[in-house]
């Protein structure tokens, strides 16, 4: 006996965000799919809490800081994200007059993950490059001291520049702070 392949269900950006509106546990959308996202460790909450925390008392009075809780639409790709942290300069630029969803990113920062590595260093790159605001994408490693940052050249290339070990720095050129490693990774211990 043959089994039939579920059908998958597609929805509109408008469904995605009222089903969204009233779910338990949050969800990203891909070309109208709805594509559930996975839990975060320890080590992956606390890296974001303490880059957030130190974009929050660091950075200038324009330029603002938001934890998962803010997605980003991506119109080309028909895609909502929730990058871990991100950063914008000046006023929003709210999808649909929402001011849960942002379309005009500078800074975009993901905490890897095994199950989410391989999406955040490609389709979510991608993606993210489309976006016009969008200046630094940052990766950081949850299980070692290594922050990856590509950042954008004024002939629309990416430069690549890999920062490694607790006592380095990483400058954040679009919105002019440097973080040092041993302060990204604060309470955060490796197996």
């Amino acid at each position: 006996m043959a089994l039939k392949a579920k059908k998958k269900r597609y929805h509109t950006p408008a469904k995605y965000l009222a089903l969204e509106e009233k779910a338990e546990f949050r969800s990203e959308f891909d070309n109208g799919e709805i594509v559930a996202m996975a839990g975060s460790s320890l080590n992956h909450a606390r890296i974001a809490r303490n880059i957030d925390r130190a974009f929050g008392r660091r950075l200038k009075a324009e330029w603002e800081s938001f934890t998962a809780d803010v997605k980003v639409w991506v119109q080309s790709y028909q895609k909502f994200y929730y990058p871990d942290v991100l950063v914008i300069c000046g006023k929003p630029k709210f999808y649909e007059k929402r001011n849960d969803t942002i379309e005009n990113p500078k800074l975009l920062v993901e905490v890897l993950s095994k199950s989410t590595e391989a999406k955040d260093r490609g389709e979510k790159f991608f993606a993210y490059q489309k976006l016009e605001s969008v200046e630094e994408y940052i990766l950081v490693s949850q299980d070692k001291y290594l922050v990856e940052k590509f950042t954008k050249q004024n002939d629309g290339s990416w430069k690549y520049l890999a920062t490694i070990g607790i006592e380095s720095e990483v400058n954040f050129e679009s919105v002019e702070e440097t973080l040092k490693l041993n302060e990204i990774y604060d309470l955060v211990e490796f197996e």
